[in-house]
């Protein structure tokens, strides 16, 4: 008896579906999903069908030729129906009452219907923060947010007037505030290389950071400079050695609280706390902004040329950035050294050199 069963279950094979079932099966799903080779396909058969059906009607004006047939189509389609052109026999109209007309206004809608609903699904995307900005170029990315920060640094963004058009946020917080008009990207994590790729990074202008640690700070500004050797950096450490790591190995711009320091001078100077925040605040009162000269200049004719603007030179720096110069200023500023001055709002280059009294002077802003 067991020698029976065993030799039973030896003889069962396996049962295989058909060929044909599992290709109309998968045209089935492909057909529910409303893929666009499918649907491409059954619109190119619907009308070579239809041009057939038309031809043999004896309806040559409309297949004379493939313009005059596309366009009988589009327009039919379109439910346009210029009038200009119709079928004229009885068997052609019974073609396109019957056949031609719900036909087309099916085809028509599908595709209508295919692509609002890709758009839709595109636009949801990015509104959740998971599409890509990747091929965007010349775009200010902050990487990190901070429900009290974020917000503010985005304002003072938008008032500094440095061309910030583009604005990226990257982040891992499901729950985010953004004015309107920010690029939201999202993901589990800040140093991964595709979700920077993602946040514009490799095309980005600049790029500020501020995670949740200062591991998590040091690791993002590496994986952003192993995707773009020129981009500058600026980001926030709460750790000042740390921060002089970061800057060596990352070649950014790394800032440290000033807290302490800026409360020794409160205390010491009633109200200097309050001059230093309006200082870095780009939207109240007047605010520190940089520009490059591109040749050697006279400090004596930059100092006019800012005052000529209603700006005031602070200091320069010069040697690569490493050294700040204040007052007394060095007599000439070198070529492709930084200087930054105190104004109301960011001079443009032209401004700048046009207060040279028509020498021409080089600026980048």
């Amino acid at each position: 008896m067991i020698l029976t069963q065993v030799s039973e279950q030896q003889n069962i094979r396996p049962y295989k579906v058909p060929i044909l079932t599992r290709i109309i099966s998968r045209i089935y799903s492909e057909l529910l999903d409303l893929k666009w080779w499918l649907l491409s396909l059954f619109t190119a058969a619907f009308f070579a069908i239809s041009w057939i059906l038309f031809r043999f009607a004896g309806e040559t004006e409309i297949t004379e030729s493939l313009t005059t047939y596309i366009y009988f189509a589009a327009t039919t389609a379109s439910t346009v129906g210029y009038g200009d052109m119709s079928p004229q026999t009885q068997t052609g109209r019974l073609i396109a009452a019957f056949w031609f007309f719900p036909g087309a206004l099916l085809v028509f809608s599908a595709f209508l219907g295919r692509l609002a609903g890709g758009m839709v699904e595109r636009i949801r995307r990015m509104a959740d923060g998971l599409g890509s900005y990747e091929k965007l170029k010349g775009a200010t990315v902050i990487v990190g947010y901070h429900r009290d920060h974020t917000p503010v640094m985005i304002e003072n963004l938008i008032a500094g007037q440095d061309g910030d058009k583009d604005i990226v946020l990257l982040t891992k917080n499901s729950d985010v505030d953004l004015p309107e008009g920010i690029k939201l990207v999202k993901s589990d994590r800040l140093d991964a290389l595709s979700s920077l790729k993602r946040a514009a990074i490799a095309e980005a202008e600049k790029v500020m950071v501020y995670a949740g640690s200062d591991a998590e700070t040091f690791n993002t500004c590496l994986a952003i400079r192993e995707l773009n050797e020129k981009l500058h950096i600026a980001a926030f450490f709460e750790d000042r050695d740390t921060a002089r790591r970061a800057a060596k190995l990352a070649g950014l711009e790394a800032i440290v609280s000033n807290a302490s320091e800026a409360l020794v001078r409160a205390a010491q100077d009633p109200g200097a706390g309050k001059v230093l925040k309006a200082l870095s605040a780009a939207n109240v009162g007047a605010t520190i902004y940089s520009a490059t000269v591109n040749a050697q200049t006279d400090t004596s004719a930059l100092k006019l040329a800012l005052d000529a603007s209603n700006a005031t030179l602070i200091c320069v720096s010069q040697d690569g950035g490493h050294d700040f110069a204040f007052a007394p200023f060095p007599p000439l500023v070198k070529e492709g050294s930084a200087f930054f001055y105190l104004c109301q709002k960011r001079l443009s280059a032209q401004q700048i050199a046009g207060g040279f009294g028509g020498g021409h002077v080089s600026i980048t802003v």
